[in-house]
């Protein structure tokens, strides 16, 4: 494998275990939504400060020590070796899955605009634009027949002076028919 290959190979990789990682600390966030928000265990964690980061933790450390997986072993390890996870990557990894659901979702809206208020915000920004874009059409609609409109009138006017120069003509005419017979 060329080093490019190599180097692609990686980002891959590391792309990929970081993705696992956010997935984790989300899921697992949403699991434990369950428990941290069932009014009896409100109520203990009034009585007991700080009782969530540790069920969190433990949690965190089941769940990556029971599908083996490191953080860790993934990201630094020689690209030559199937990673081995160990026990402290594991601990580590636990630790960045328990803390990390906050960060994941302020990633996933606020970074990368995937949440309710990004969306609502380009769904009212695209609105604004056509909404823009329709009054400018609008203002190019009136504009053209309020142009339209002025060069009738100036038609109009013109075919009028041509129509009194025709009819003075006409009269001229006839005036000087009259005048010519009166000599004759």
């Amino acid at each position: 494998m060329s080093a490019p290959e190599l180097a692609y190979s990686r980002l891959l990789d590391v792309a990929g275990v970081l993705s696992l990682l956010v997935v984790l600390a989300m899921l697992l966030e949403r699991a434990l939504a369950i428990v941290f928000e069932y009014h009896w265990f409100q109520k203990l964690s009034e009585k007991i400060d700080g009782l969530k980061s540790p069920i969190a933790f433990l949690a965190s450390w089941f769940t990556c020590h029971h599908v083996q997986f490191d953080v860790l072993s993934r990201l630094f390890s020689p690209t030559d070796v199937t990673p081995q996870p160990t026990a402290i990557g594991i601990i580590i990894t636990a630790a960045i899955v328990s803390g990390g659901s906050a960060a994941a979702i302020t990633l996933f809206q606020g970074v990368l605009n995937f949440g309710r208020d990004a969306r609502t915000g380009i769904i009212e920004a695209n609105r604004a634009k056509s909404d823009a874009d329709l009054a400018e059409a609008k203002s190019r609609k009136d504009k053209a027949e309020a142009e339209a409109a002025e060069a009738k009138a100036k038609k109009e006017k013109a075919e009028a002076e041509a129509a009194e120069a025709k009819a003075k003509k006409e009269k001229a005419e006839a005036e000087a028919a009259e005048a010519k017979a009166k000599k004759e």
